[in-house]
């Protein structure tokens, strides 16, 4: 319901352009007019798009609230998949925006399978990677790896061939992929995406209690601008319970 009411507001903006603008042709002074007010109306155009998230439609409210793995900071969580495509896409755009966040947001991402058997040693992989601290060195390659060159990492076997021409130590990683903490590390991922209701990936979920499902219509700075907002409406949410975190 939310959208015919956009379009009309947009209408009606559109008409008081039109009334503003005052032209009757493509000649003379009106069109001057017109090139003079271009900058205002794009600035009004700006203001129109700017609305505040709209619950239902940019993003929806954890209940009840999920639980953070830091109290101390406003959390922001990507739950995601190197093996999926609209997260591939996704994924610079989302580290850019994350390193113009304020020093009281932490963000962690939360590689899961939800639910495809052939996703599960990917999200796997992460958490060895992750512990083994050379994420970093083949995070972007992973997904340019099964997205833009086509290889097919669905297997442990798979990946581990791959990471050896990326110059990871492949023993390490084994032992790693296979240790215990790794996987109780993929355990929970699993459990926290069930926890959280997960619909889709990628998702981002704002501390603990707003859940922004990332849409791939090549707008994704505008959908980061509303989960950016959204942590401007958690931190209020904190500051209106005695900066207590979601529970």
């Amino acid at each position: 319901m939310s959208m015919p009411c956009a379009n009309v507001r947009a209408g009606q903006s559109a008409v008081r352009f039109h009334q503003v603008l005052g032209v009757a042709s493509v000649h003379g002074r009106p069109m001057r007019r017109a090139i003079r007010l271009l900058p205002i109306l794009l600035s009004w155009s700006a203001l129109l798009h700017a609305a505040a998230p709209v619950e239902g439609r940019d993003y929806t409210t954890l209940n009840p609230p999920q639980p953070t793995t830091d109290s101390g900071h406003l959390m922001v969580t990507e739950f995601f998949s190197y093996q999926c495509p609209h997260c591939a896409a996704f994924s610079q755009p989302f580290a850019a925006w994350t390193r113009t966040l304020p020093a009281d947001v932490r963000v962690e991402r939360v590689a899961v399978s939800i639910g495809h058997p052939t996703w599960e040693p990917a999200a796997r992989a992460y958490q060895a990677l992750l512990a083994m601290k050379v994420l970093d060195k083949v995070d972007t390659p992973f997904f340019q790896a099964i997205h833009a060159q086509g290889l097919r990492l669905d297997t442990e076997q798979q990946i581990t061939a791959w990471l050896a021409t990326r110059g990871i130590d492949v023993q390490a990683f084994t032992a790693m992929y296979h240790s215990f903490g790794a996987d109780a590390q993929f355990r929970v991922a699993e459990t926290r995406a069930r926890d959280h209701r997960v619909p889709s990936i990628p998702v981002l979920v704002i501390d603990g209690r707003y859940m922004v499902a990332i849409e791939d219509n090549g707008r994704f700075s505008d959908q980061l601008a509303k989960a950016g907002e959204l942590i401007v409406k958690a931190r209020q949410q904190r500051t209106a319970t005695g900066g207590k975190k979601a529970q």
